[in-house]
């Protein structure tokens, strides 16, 4: 009986519910540009979206701290850059995508981070974030730091200044949202964070 509670929890877990919609954002981010969108993906990790992205016809380039992963992305034909190469670069871009990135930060850490990153973005270019937010299943990710929910990474990353201790350089504006709907299907609803209501 608990090999097959851990086998449906693995199976769970690993369900891949997000990558259409986080695609299905940076495509509409883009919509309307006049040339290809330079896209950014910071944490690309194996390069699961920068090839997918690719495919889709973007101008993609991948940054990861984890120099194996990017020589692996290289290999696999992917513009991939160390997180050190990437500091000597000066291109802008016009989407930037952190899937699954600012969690495994503390606060004070994720505003430097971020804004070095959004500095790079083009002024009316788009930020794609994907992030759990908080259940019971957050901190099984051995390093997992923090759940950012909406209205708190607005705080500091909004224009209305709400958090006290710090603000970022760059200000964000929220457009659209989604919330994987799961097992925990009634702990967040998009009408929390949006005046709309939930689809």
């Amino acid at each position: 009986m608990l090999i097959l509670l851990k086998r449906l929890y693995r199976t769970t877990v690993s369900l891949d519910y997000e990558t259409r919609k986080v695609t299905q954002f940076v495509h509409r981010a883009s919509t309307g540009l006049a040339q290809r969108s330079r896209m950014l993906e910071v944490g690309c990790g194996r390069g699961r979206y920068l090839r997918m992205l690719s495919g889709m016809g973007f101008d993609v380039t991948g940054v990861d701290a984890n120099p194996e992963l990017v020589r692996a992305n290289r290999e696999a034909g992917l513009h991939c850059l160390t997180t050190e190469e990437f500091k000597q670069s000066n291109e802008r871009y016009d989407v930037l995508l952190l899937s699954h990135v600012i969690e495994h930060f503390p606060p004070g850490d994720l505003v430097a981070f971020m804004d070095g990153y959004l500095d790079r973005v083009k002024v009316g270019g788009h930020v794609v974030v994907a992030t759990p937010l908080f259940t019971r299943f957050f901190y099984d990710d051995f390093d997992h730091v923090k759940p950012y929910n909406p209205v708190g990474f607005l705080m500091v990353f909004g224009e209305n200044r709400a958090q006290v201790q710090y603000y970022a350089r760059n200000k964000l504006r929220l457009e659209d949202i989604w919330i994987r709907r799961g097992y925990w299907r009634f702990a967040h609803r998009r009408s929390r964070y949006l005046r709309s209501p939930a689809p």
